[in-house]
Protein backbone atom coordinates (compact mmCIF):
# COMPACT_ATOMS: atom_id res chain seq x y z
CA UNK A 1 0.00 0.00 0.00
CA UNK A 2 2.48 2.34 0.68
CA UNK A 3 4.45 1.27 -1.91
CA UNK A 4 1.51 2.03 -4.49
CA UNK A 5 0.68 6.09 -2.40
CA UNK A 6 4.30 6.59 -2.96
CA UNK A 7 4.47 6.20 -6.71
CA UNK A 8 1.21 8.00 -6.99
CA UNK A 9 3.20 10.87 -5.17
CA UNK A 10 6.22 10.30 -7.25
CA UNK A 11 3.76 10.81 -10.61
CA UNK A 12 1.67 13.18 -9.59
CA UNK A 13 5.13 15.32 -9.26
CA UNK A 14 6.80 14.20 -12.19
CA UNK A 15 2.83 15.48 -13.82
CA UNK A 16 3.36 18.79 -12.19
CA UNK A 17 6.91 19.83 -13.10
CA UNK A 18 6.11 18.65 -16.80
CA UNK A 19 3.29 21.14 -17.04
CA UNK A 20 4.29 25.01 -17.82
CA UNK A 21 4.44 27.24 -15.09
CA UNK A 22 2.14 30.23 -15.39
CA UNK A 23 2.99 34.06 -13.90
CA UNK A 24 0.49 35.76 -12.60
CA UNK A 25 -1.08 38.25 -14.71
CA UNK A 26 0.33 41.23 -12.76
CA UNK A 27 4.00 39.91 -13.48
CA UNK A 28 3.50 39.22 -16.69
CA UNK A 29 2.13 43.07 -17.56
CA UNK A 30 5.08 44.40 -15.40
CA UNK A 31 7.25 42.29 -17.52
CA UNK A 32 5.86 43.34 -20.69
CA UNK A 33 5.88 47.30 -19.91
CA UNK A 34 9.96 46.62 -18.53
CA UNK A 35 10.58 45.11 -21.89
CA UNK A 36 8.70 47.84 -23.85
CA UNK A 37 10.73 50.76 -21.59
CA UNK A 38 13.85 49.44 -22.08
CA UNK A 39 13.24 48.61 -26.09
CA UNK A 40 12.52 53.03 -25.70
CA UNK A 41 15.57 53.46 -23.80
CA UNK A 42 17.95 51.69 -25.36
CA UNK A 43 16.68 52.99 -28.67
CA UNK A 44 17.38 56.23 -26.92
CA UNK A 45 20.92 55.42 -26.11
CA UNK A 46 21.73 54.26 -29.36
CA UNK A 47 20.74 57.13 -31.08
CA UNK A 48 22.37 59.22 -29.12
CA UNK A 49 25.77 57.28 -29.01
CA UNK A 50 25.92 57.11 -32.64
CA UNK A 51 26.83 60.75 -33.43
CA UNK A 52 29.74 60.63 -30.45
CA UNK A 53 30.89 57.31 -31.72
CA UNK A 54 31.56 58.87 -35.30
CA UNK A 55 32.86 62.32 -33.74
CA UNK A 56 35.74 59.98 -32.42
CA UNK A 57 36.47 58.16 -35.27
CA UNK A 58 36.77 61.35 -36.65
CA UNK A 59 39.11 62.64 -33.77
CA UNK A 60 40.80 59.70 -34.46
CA UNK A 61 41.48 60.58 -38.65
CA UNK A 62 42.57 63.97 -37.49
CA UNK A 63 45.21 62.82 -34.26
CA UNK A 64 46.61 60.78 -37.65
CA UNK A 65 47.25 64.56 -39.50
CA UNK A 66 48.54 66.32 -36.84
CA UNK A 67 51.96 66.13 -35.70
CA UNK A 68 51.48 67.52 -32.26
CA UNK A 69 49.43 65.58 -29.52
CA UNK A 70 45.43 65.38 -29.79
CA UNK A 71 42.95 65.28 -27.35
CA UNK A 72 43.35 61.44 -27.18
CA UNK A 73 43.54 61.28 -23.12
CA UNK A 74 39.86 63.45 -23.47
CA UNK A 75 38.78 61.16 -26.30
CA UNK A 76 39.62 58.02 -24.40
CA UNK A 77 38.16 59.10 -21.31
CA UNK A 78 34.76 59.76 -23.45
CA UNK A 79 34.65 56.22 -24.74
CA UNK A 80 35.49 54.82 -21.35
CA UNK A 81 32.30 56.60 -20.18
CA UNK A 82 30.35 55.15 -23.09
CA UNK A 83 31.38 51.87 -22.48
CA UNK A 84 30.39 51.75 -18.81
CA UNK A 85 26.65 53.38 -20.14
CA UNK A 86 26.84 50.64 -22.78
CA UNK A 87 27.60 47.85 -20.02
CA UNK A 88 24.46 49.64 -17.92
CA UNK A 89 22.51 49.76 -21.09
CA UNK A 90 22.94 46.29 -22.26
CA UNK A 91 22.52 44.41 -19.41
CA UNK A 92 19.65 46.51 -18.24
CA UNK A 93 18.14 45.54 -22.01
CA UNK A 94 19.63 41.56 -21.37
CA UNK A 95 17.53 41.30 -18.67
CA UNK A 96 14.48 43.05 -19.32
CA UNK A 97 14.33 40.16 -22.24
CA UNK A 98 15.42 37.32 -20.07
CA UNK A 99 12.69 38.06 -17.84
CA UNK A 100 9.52 38.99 -20.38
CA UNK A 101 8.77 35.13 -21.10
CA UNK A 102 5.55 34.78 -23.49
CA UNK A 103 5.16 30.84 -23.09
CA UNK A 104 4.41 31.64 -19.09
CA UNK A 105 1.87 34.42 -19.97
CA UNK A 106 -0.17 33.08 -23.07
CA UNK A 107 -3.45 32.81 -21.05
CA UNK A 108 -3.44 36.71 -20.78
CA UNK A 109 -1.79 37.06 -24.10
CA UNK A 110 -5.02 35.60 -25.70
CA UNK A 111 -7.47 36.76 -23.00
CA UNK A 112 -5.64 39.88 -22.09
CA UNK A 113 -3.82 42.36 -24.53
CA UNK A 114 -0.62 42.80 -23.06
CA UNK A 115 0.78 44.29 -26.04
CA UNK A 116 4.50 43.65 -25.90
CA UNK A 117 6.98 44.26 -28.84
CA UNK A 118 7.14 42.36 -31.41
CA UNK A 119 10.61 40.19 -30.55
CA UNK A 120 11.95 40.31 -34.03
CA UNK A 121 12.45 43.97 -32.91
CA UNK A 122 14.05 43.77 -29.84
CA UNK A 123 16.10 40.84 -31.31
CA UNK A 124 17.73 42.89 -33.45
CA UNK A 125 19.14 44.97 -30.60
CA UNK A 126 21.05 42.41 -29.49
CA UNK A 127 23.28 43.11 -32.85
CA UNK A 128 23.40 46.55 -32.58
CA UNK A 129 24.47 46.92 -28.64
CA UNK A 130 27.26 43.92 -29.77
CA UNK A 131 28.65 46.50 -32.76
CA UNK A 132 28.14 49.74 -30.49
CA UNK A 133 30.39 47.71 -27.59
CA UNK A 134 32.88 46.61 -30.93
CA UNK A 135 33.05 49.91 -32.23
CA UNK A 136 33.57 51.64 -28.16
CA UNK A 137 36.51 48.85 -27.35
CA UNK A 138 38.27 50.00 -31.11
CA UNK A 139 37.74 53.49 -30.05
CA UNK A 140 39.11 52.97 -26.69
CA UNK A 141 41.87 50.68 -27.70
CA UNK A 142 43.06 53.52 -30.40
CA UNK A 143 43.11 56.24 -28.43
CA UNK A 144 44.99 54.55 -25.44
CA UNK A 145 47.85 53.63 -27.52
CA UNK A 146 47.92 57.09 -28.35
CA UNK A 147 48.10 58.00 -24.54
CA UNK A 148 50.87 56.13 -23.68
Amino acid sequence: MRFRLGLAVLASAALLAGCETWKTKDSCQQDAERLKATVTTTAAWLEAVRPEIAAGYRALVDCDRISEPCDAELWLARAQTMRTDHTAVQAAFSRAVELWRPEACLPYVRSWRLNPPDPEVYRGYYFTLSETGDQLDELIDRFGRRVR
